[in-house]
Parts: structure tokens; sequence; C-alpha cells
């Protein structure tokens, strides 16, 4: 089984380095944006397959010299609702799911430390399955935002 190639918005690279471990082995983290004009300069070229290293040096993309095209992009709530209206601008962004944060779901926003990526990666990884993206299914809605 191979893991599911999955891109990554997330403002710390420290912690997108914790998320890689967490999502494994069915989701590979292959990208990390950390700002939304890194979204909008990178992600159309990365959508076409052309070879893009993320910029933080995170992610599968930055070790191999082909990229690996998300599935899906992962935003962490260090974005805001903004922000992610921003990125689904971008020109190709809207032909797979994008993953957001549901405040009023999540408990994991009074956990902290390797406990708030715990839960995180559960619920994303329960979101994911449950939209029909995990190994051997076909994603449900690909222009969608999945709340978690």
């Amino acid at each position: 089984m191979s893991p599911i190639p999955i891109a990554l918005c997330g403002k710390s690279s420290g912690m997108a380095t914790s998320f890689i471990d967490k999502m494994l082995p069915e989701y590979q983290i292959v990208h990390h944006f950390q700002a939304t004009e890194e979204v909008q300069q990178q992600l159309p070229a990365l959508l076409r397959g052309e070879a893009v290293k993320p910029p933080s040096g995170v992610g599968a993309n930055a070790q191999y010299p082909a990229s690996q095209i998300p599935q899906a992009i992962f935003v962490g709530a260090g974005f805001s609702t903004s922000e992610l209206e921003e990125m689904r601008a971008v020109e190709g962004a809207r032909t797979l799911p994008w993953l957001y944060p549901d405040t009023l779901k999540s408990v994991a926003t009074t956990l902290t430390g390797p406990f708030l990526l715990d839960a995180i990666a559960k619920r994303a990884k329960w979101c994911m399955d449950s939209n029909g993206l995990a190994e051997g299914k076909q994603a449900e809605e690909k222009d969608a935002v999945w709340y978690f």
C-alpha cells in the first residue's frame, strides 16, 4: 500500500515535520507551504507535475527530483478562512479537496503538545477516509472544503 500524497499548509515547519510522521502510513505529506504566497506561486506548477521543491525543506518533494502531485491539501488553523479562500482561488486549486479545521467540532483546540498533533492527525485521517480519500476509494467531492 502506497501512502496517498497530500500537501500541508502550516505556518510552523517544526509542527509540519512532526505532523508528517502522524499521517503515515496512510498519507504522505509531499509538499509544505508556509504562506499563502507560496501556494499562489507554487501550486499551479505542482499540480501540472513540474518539479517544485518546498522552500521549508519539509515534505517528500524536498527529497526527490520529481514532485508528487497532492490529492488533497490540508490547511492548519494558523491560516484564516479568508486565506483559505485566497489559496483556493489559485489556478487548479479547485481540482482537489481542501481540509480545514472546524473549531466548533474539534476537541483538539483544548489540547497541547504531542496530544494536539495526535488529535489533529486522527481527525484529518477520519475526514479523508469518510470523504472517500483512502486506499481503494475515490474521493466523492473534489471542489470542496472538508471540515474536520
